[in-house]
């Protein structure tokens, strides 16, 4: 299978980075320096030119450097036996991309040469935090799989909007919400079709990765908890869209004292557990950090496949996350599963049991400089 490597990347006023030029390893690379010194901001670059969205969900005005008027991206990438280039540029509040001198629709076209994965010091947050964040990810999951579900989720919550509109006014007109509640039950059910069948497409390679980070698979669940009474996979769409109208319908009066809409994949969430009971209040904290680690991981064999090449794996200060049995478990892992690594660390020798060629950089100050290359 192809592999995908970032070969060199330019960053111009983005975040505390004046400009950079690097050139990238095709298999490891470890960005080395203390904290706040700009190894993040560049993983985050590299994710805005794979997908076109930053992990921290940062708006433009915050991604470029402070004083200037725009931030610009650009690299090249090794794909399909092609070099590409890609560019990405924020000015204002506008986002613009290229990819190979033409303009593309940002986060729907990328990934077509140059497709990412990013694991960070806060995903464990999926895990404690509330049930948006555990939705949101799934979502983004999805999408990164199937580019049509943004569209519908886009659909879902204008139709969500107008409903709870409605539900503000004094008098509730039936024609309209009968319209909306109609709109609200397809798209929800389109939703839940999705979100349930990559959920069961994240559980297949999971026991995998569990084992090989040293848990034991069987006690680990993933699960999606929804408000319709179905087990994820045998209903028809159809079927799911009349219990949602049905539920809107019956919820109709007590959303309007509410004067929300209590009832929809909007209010669903997913659950991890250990021995059937929550993993955020029962499992160890090495337990969620390796957890999370084989969901990542998982996601990148989907991704993968919908690619047709192995993307690259962004990991940000792994060492920070996990102990050492877990760090050398790590680099066992991703070495057999043969991608571009891009790697930040405090120190150089949390990873000195690598047995891959790697190139150094030192960051500091929002600068880069190669180290001790190895090839």
């Amino acid at each position: 299978m192809d592999i995908m490597v970032l070969e060199w990347l330019r960053l111009v006023d983005f975040r505390n980075i004046t400009q950079a030029d690097l050139r990238f390893h095709p298999e490891l690379n470890l960005l080395i320096g203390g904290n706040g010194q700009g190894k993040s901001n560049l993983l985050e670059a590299v994710g805005l030119l794979a997908t076109g969205r930053s992990f921290r969900r940062s708006p433009p005005e915050v991604l470029r450097r402070h004083g200037c008027k725009g931030f610009h991206l650009q690299g090249t990438v090794h794909a399909f036996d092609l070099t590409h280039r890609l560019e990405f540029q924020g000015v204002g509040n506008r986002q613009t991309a290229q990819l190979n001198g033409k303009p593309v629709a940002m986060a729907s076209s990328m990934d077509r040469v140059l497709a990412a994965v990013l694991l960070t010091p806060d995903s464990p947050d999926l895990i404690h935090g509330g049930p948006g964040a555990r939705r949101d990810y799934l979502d983004w999951v999805v999408f990164s799989n199937q580019r049509r579900h943004a569209t519908t989720v886009r659909d879902y919550q204008n139709a969500l909007k107008a409903r709870n509109r409605l539900l503000k006014e004094k008098t509730l007109h039936p024609g309209e919400m009968d319209a909306w509640e109609d709109r609200l039950a397809v798209l929800g059910a389109r939703i839940l079709v999705s979100r349930n069948h990559m959920l069961q497409r994240l559980r297949e390679p999971l026991p995998f990765f569990l084992d090989a980070l040293g848990l034991d698979s069987p006690l680990f669940q993933l699960s999606y908890a929804s408000q319709l009474n179905h087990d994820g996979t045998c209903m028809e769409e159809k079927d799911l869209a009349n219990q949602y109208r049905q539920l809107l319908k019956q919820h109709r009066g007590n959303d309007h004292r509410l004067r929300a809409t209590s009832t929809g994949p909007h209010r669903d969430d997913v659950r991890f557990s250990c021995s059937e009971r929550p993993l955020d209040r029962f499992g160890s904290r090495g337990q969620k950090k390796r957890f999370m680690l084989a969901l990542k991981l998982s996601e990148l064999q989907l991704l993968q496949t919908a690619v047709h090449a192995k993307p690259l794996l962004l990991l940000d200060d792994p060492a920070a996350e996990l102990d050492g049995d877990g760090v050398r478990r790590l680099l066992k892992l991703v070495q057999r599963q043969g991608q571009q690594l891009l790697i930040t660390a405090v120190k150089g020798d949390d990873f000195s049991s690598a047995q891959l060629p790697y190139q150094a950089f030192h960051v500091q100050a929002g600068q880069f400089k190669p180290e001790y290359p190895q090839s």
